[in-house]
């Protein structure tokens, strides 16, 4: 049967764009939200690791709540099972990333420009020896910037990483979890 009327067409607004578009969703990942209790605990595990920390600073006189030791403890407590999260990762990351930093203010270089060649230095070392962990890039731009002396900040560095491994151990267990999944 034909009809009489007029086809009217269909009328397409040329701007909208279709609802799986990335520009549509970019406030709304796709990744599940993480539970309560997950998030509850990785808020007190991080702030109880940083107030460790800042106690550890306190008792000698020094600065051991550096920032990327903070990112760090968001790493481990928010990812325990990232292999990012691991104790090779963190200390290793963070003690290579540190040792390119002083040898290079060795080679006499500073400012920003060192900064971003101790960084990208850092940054292909770790990665060759498989312990990357991105907070410990921000560890060598830290160093390069402010210069710290070799010691105590070291062994506080070193110290401030086994720290928030042992305060992520403990709460672990307190939950009856498993951290780290990887020594090595």
């Amino acid at each position: 049967m034909a009809s009489d009327a007029p086809e009217i067409p269909e009328v397409v607004d040329v701007h909208a764009r279709p609802a799986n578009h990335p520009a549509n969703r970019w406030w709304k990942p796709d990744e599940p939200r993480s539970p309560r209790r997950t998030v509850a605990s990785a808020a007190i595990t991080t702030s109880v690791g940083l107030a460790v920390l800042a106690a550890v600073g306190s008792l000698t006189h020094q600065t051991a709540l550096v920032p990327p030791l903070a990112a760090t403890m968001a790493i481990v407590t928010a990812t325990p099972h990232s292999p990012l999260a691991q104790p090779r990762h963190v200390i290793g990351g963070h003690m290579l990333s540190c040792l390119v930093a002083f040898a290079v203010l060795a080679l006499g270089w500073r400012g920003p420009w060192a900064a971003a060649v101790a960084c990208g230095i850092a940054c292909g070392l770790v990665l060759i020896l498989k312990t990357a962990h991105p907070p410990a890039m921000a560890t060598a731009v830290m160093i390069m910037l402010t210069h710290p002396p070799l010691t105590p900040f070291v062994p506080l560095l070193a110290v401030g990483a086994v720290l928030l491994i042992a305060v992520q151990m403990v709460s672990a267990r307190l939950q009856q979890e498993v951290y780290p999944t990887s020594w090595w």
